[in-house]
């Protein structure tokens, strides 16, 4: 089997994704070609299938690129918290933050909305991730009643539902426009109805704090 040719050009692969990245959140998956994203990043087409074997697999580099810059901003603003309370509330405004920081993902999931294309329904290693940020979220839950920052009777399996059903409310922001409501006070009103709803009576959480 003969080896895969190398890359000549160190800086091809990262400007074909940036090309690539922009096109994907303006046009769509299916409205961008490959023809273009070659010529907008400066190298010929066939210099392009070297990196990525098709489009598939151009847009699933995209979109896990992504995924790891978010990660690492998710570790330095909400992973470094101290209080389980606070984690929980910054990862619904992060999500908010990122939603208009990364437009890729709506925008795929709009003209894809069971992205098929990233076969994320046949990825167990996706769904294995799934499942532990899930359950991250509900230790939080558990480490803030023991704290006494959480009400007791929450339930820690609610929890990341919620964040995964609130983390949606930016799609809904146009239709405020209507109204007039001013979108940024709407989710400022999300996350502090969030907080409410789970932050134990303040004596309580301060004396605990206090021991």
């Amino acid at each position: 089997m003969s080896a895969k040719p190398t890359s000549r050009d160190p800086t091809r692969r990262a400007r074909i994704l940036a090309v690539a990245k922009r096109r994907f959140v303006e046009r769509g998956f299916r409205g961008t070609t490959l023809s273009e994203v070659a010529r907008e990043a400066g190298c010929a087409k066939g210099a392009l299938y070297l990196e990525f074997e098709d489009k598939e697999a151009l847009v699933r580099a995209v979109v896990q690129a992504t995924f790891d810059a978010v990660r690492e901003r998710y570790q330095d603003q909400v992973l470094s918290l101290r209080s389980p309370l606070d984690r929980l509330v910054a990862t619904l405004a992060f999500a908010f933050r990122e939603h208009a920081r990364e437009p890729l993902f709506a925008r795929l999931l709009r003209d894809d909305p069971e992205l098929e294309v990233l076969a994320l329904a046949s990825d167990e290693a996706a769904r294995a991730q799934g499942r532990l940020e899930v359950e991250r979220l509900a230790v939080w839950v558990d480490e803030g009643i023991a704290r006494g920052e959480i009400r007791p009777d929450v339930d820690r399996n609610v929890v990341p539902l919620v964040i995964g059903l609130l983390r949606n409310v930016p799609l809904h922001l146009p239709t405020l426009a209507v109204v007039g409501a001013s979108p940024d006070v709407a989710l400022e009103g999300v996350l502090e109805l969030f907080r409410r709803g789970l932050a134990a009576p303040e004596p309580v959480a301060r004396r605990r704090r206090n021991a």
